[in-house]
């Protein structure tokens, strides 16, 4: 019965964002390829979301925070988007579980937001969904793929990714405090 209540909530999870209803106006990337980023910029350009918190922004996901506007090309109008805000650069995540904890303390402090809009990879998704929503709590998620592919299958499971599901999955109904992984820098002022 558990696996059938996780085989389902991988699926429904790995689903693409439909786009019919207006996005949460604040949006979180988990890194890991670039096309997330590229993905969430595209939105804030297009107005779609007005903040974009970049979690994992370090050496192992190929990234560096003073030469993030030069890696994604940035004129100097979006380079400002880093002074004001609406880019929130964290560098402190290096696994989905990291990325999902430095995503919670940053919205510990933004208690205005109800709901987010979570960028990632279709293949990604369903871990980083189901860690992310474990971490923000009533927080709600609506997830956007960042590579949707019409070859894509959420019906033909890909072994290796559901059982790093199913491990996330449980991993994550454990209290915050023993998830595996370093606190991140954000969450030292409370």
């Amino acid at each position: 019965m558990v696996v059938a209540f996780l085989l389902y909530d991988f699926m429904t999870r790995s689903d693409a964002y439909a786009g019919n209803s207006e996005l949460p106006r604040t949006a979180i990337v988990f890194t890991g390829d670039f096309d997330r980023i590229e993905r969430g910029l595209e939105l804030l350009s297009m107005g779609k979301v007005e903040r974009l918190f970049i979690t994992g922004v370090n050496g192992d996901a190929g990234l560096n925070v003073d030469r993030f506007p030069k890696q994604f090309n940035l004129d100097s109008y979006e380079t400002d988007w880093i002074a004001t805000g609406q880019i929130i650069l964290a560098p402190d995540a290096h696994t989905t579980i990291e990325n999902a904890l430095e995503a919670a303390c940053w919205l510990d402090n933004q208690p205005d937001v109800k709901a987010v809009t979570l960028i990632t990879s279709q293949e990604h998704m369903a871990r980083a969904s189901v860690a992310l929503q474990h971490a923000i709590g009533p927080i709600s998620v609506v997830r956007v793929i960042s590579n949707s592919s019409d070859e894509y299958d959420k019906y033909q499971i890909n072994l290796f990714a559901f059982g790093e599901f199913a491990a996330t999955w449980f991993i994550t109904l454990l209290p915050k405090s023993l998830w595996p992984g370093n606190e991140p820098a954000l969450c030292w002022g409370r």
